[in-house]
């Protein structure tokens, strides 16, 4: 600054981390609909693949992972135990339903107005 100063940094004392939803083997028209959303309610997205699947899963709040129906079936395991031991939400969606508007919009609304109001209670209520 002019007067010599350093300016100041915020700090925000125990902020929790803004919930994690990881989008994976999904196409990019459901991925971009996901970080619209999550911009919009402050939710972080991580599109991942298998290989950086648990790195992503363990460096933040993890809520929700959608997975694509034919990913998740190449290896279910990993998936089973990713949410298992985050805990969080695991929603499976299957091409049509990430090619229909309507139903994309639907699913990440609910996904993603859930991760916001409530980052540590999981999605699993709404969805049954």
């Amino acid at each position: 600054m002019e007067d010599g100063t350093k300016p100041r940094k915020a700090v925000v004392p125990n902020a929790p981390p803004a919930p994690l939803v990881i989008v994976a083997g999904c196409p990019a028209e459901l991925v971009a609909v996901c970080r619209e959303a999550g911009a919009r309610l402050g939710v972080t997205v991580r599109e991942c693949d298998l290989r950086s699947l648990r790195a992503a899963s363990a460096a933040s709040q993890l809520y929700a992972v959608i997975v694509g129906e034919e990913l998740y079936r190449f290896d279910r395991e990993v998936f089973d135990a990713i949410t298992r031991q985050a805990p969080a939400s695991l929603v499976r969606v299957d091409r049509r339903e990430a090619d229909d508007e309507s139903a994309r919009r639907l699913l990440v609304d609910a996904v993603f107005e859930s991760a916001a109001i409530e980052p540590s209670s999981g999605i699993r209520s709404i969805l049954t």
